[in-house]
């Protein structure tokens, strides 16, 4: 059973309502909270404190959510759940695009926030206790998915940072050995029972991991896009898909 005692939650949320709720919720969970109304008021914890999640709200008062997100996402200092009101499609995947870990939609049920959190965390934690990858590591041609870690290490030591969502999406692939993977396939696949990934998000994903990958040297088509049936890892590379 994940000790969420150990675990510290900060919360950038400018509504100091919905924040007193959210940090009602996270402390009955046993969570540590720190709190920022705004983006100084983050800027003034983030050097200073430890933090294992984050719950950032897009809308802040004096800065861009979304940059801060990218900002988080490539620092990698910890995982982020956006809390939004922003409900269209679009905002949700610029949000995935960034890097964030999951979207929430405001007003949001208190239950299934805290069964996100909860699950997430007991994934991540399992994932260091266990070692689960420690002796299959998902990876093909040299490019392997570093046990414990959101980082793809590449033949020559090159480190490519990625998300929780497209870690999940380049072991899928893997274990695929370069056969055909439908976005369907794929989305039901990094779904849960909490958390449904829908095929548009998988297409946002696939971009993503590729230009990753791409800028790192595995080359231009490293994952192959089907015109109407899904992806694969490339002709060249599934021979050594491992």
């Amino acid at each position: 059973m994940i000790q969420l005692g150990t675990k510290t939650v900060l919360l950038v949320e400018d509504d100091g309502a919905l924040r007193a709720a959210l940090k009602n919720l996270l402390q009955l969970m046993q969570c540590r909270v720190l709190e920022a109304a705004d983006l100084a008021a983050f800027r003034a914890i983030e050097h200073r404190q430890h933090f294992d999640l984050v719950l950032l709200d897009l809308n802040l008062p004096d800065g861009d959510g979304l940059s801060l997100l990218r900002e988080l996402a490539a620092s990698e200092r910890a995982p982020v759940f956006v809390v939004s009101g922003r409900c269209d499609e679009l905002s949700r995947l610029q949000a995935l695009e960034a890097g964030a870990d999951d979207y929430i939609i405001k007003p949001f049920n208190a239950r299934e926030l805290e069964l996100r959190i909860r699950n997430f965390l007991r994934r991540q934690e399992g994932r260091v206790a266990a070692g689960t990858l420690a002796n299959n590591t998902p990876g093909f041609a040299g490019w392997t998915l570093l046990p414990d870690q959101y980082r793809i290490r590449g033949p020559r030591g090159e480190l490519v940072n990625v998300t929780r969502s497209e870690r999940n999406l380049f072991q899928e692939l893997t274990r695929a050995g370069g056969n055909l993977c439908s976005r369907r396939q794929l989305a039901r696949a990094m779904s849960s029972p909490t958390e449904t990934t829908s095929e548009e998000t998988v297409t946002v994903l696939i971009y993503r991991l590729r230009k990753k990958l791409e800028m790192a040297g595995a080359g231009s088509d490293v994952i192959e896009t089907v015109p109407g049936a899904g992806y694969r890892l490339t002709t060249e590379l599934r021979g050594e898909a491992s």
